[in-house]
């Protein structure tokens, strides 16, 4: 489960291995998600709009436009007009049959870096999970706010360094 929205992950897992519950770059969807309730693969425009760009600015023309109401097309990122739709709820099924398949194994939650700007999303289901599944832990790597909640600290490491020397220091380690 990601709070990117950059396809970072897809980068090395498959889609159906990650759960993009703040949107994802790679579609667009209507500004009007009250009437239009589709998702649109931002690249086919892209390719057209990067073709149409003079003087930094694209004819208005050109602005990518809903099929179902005309509204203006725009990113499928957490903002006001968020789509929470058939893609949406996708991802949170993704995660919760996870969860549900691995619910009474050893489960571990890592949260990587996200920080305080959304704690709804990541950190506080993963402290619900760690609390409330016998053999769940969390980890938390951050530099700045590696936290844990008081009734899960002694299922939780709190790591106060950057992700990647954390990852450098346990591939030595392995190496050893």
């Amino acid at each position: 489960m990601t709070t990117n929205q950059d396809e970072m992950f897809n980068r090395y897992f498959e889609d159906d291995k990650i759960s993009d519950i703040q949107g994802d770059w790679k579609f667009l969807q209507s500004s009007n998600p009250l009437t239009d309730k589709n998702l649109y693969e931002t690249g086919p425009y892209m390719e057209k709009l990067i073709k149409n760009i003079k003087n930094m600015q694209v004819p208005s023309e050109m602005i990518p436009r809903s099929e179902v109401d005309g509204a203006e097309l725009e990113p499928w990122v957490r903002s006001p007009t968020f789509l929470e739709g058939e893609r949406f709820n996708a991802e949170y099924d993704k995660v919760n049959s996870f969860i549900k398949g691995n619910q009474n194994k050893k489960l571990l939650l890592m949260e990587l870096g996200v920080g305080r700007m959304t704690p709804m999303f990541i950190q506080q289901p993963f402290w619900n999970l760690t609390y409330n599944l016998p053999q769940a832990s969390y980890v938390n790597i951050n530099p700045k706010d590696a936290i844990t909640h008081p009734k899960i600290e002694d299922k939780s490491l709190v790591i106060h360094d950057d992700i990647n020397t954390v990852f450098a220091d346990i591939a030595e380690s392995l190496t050893k």
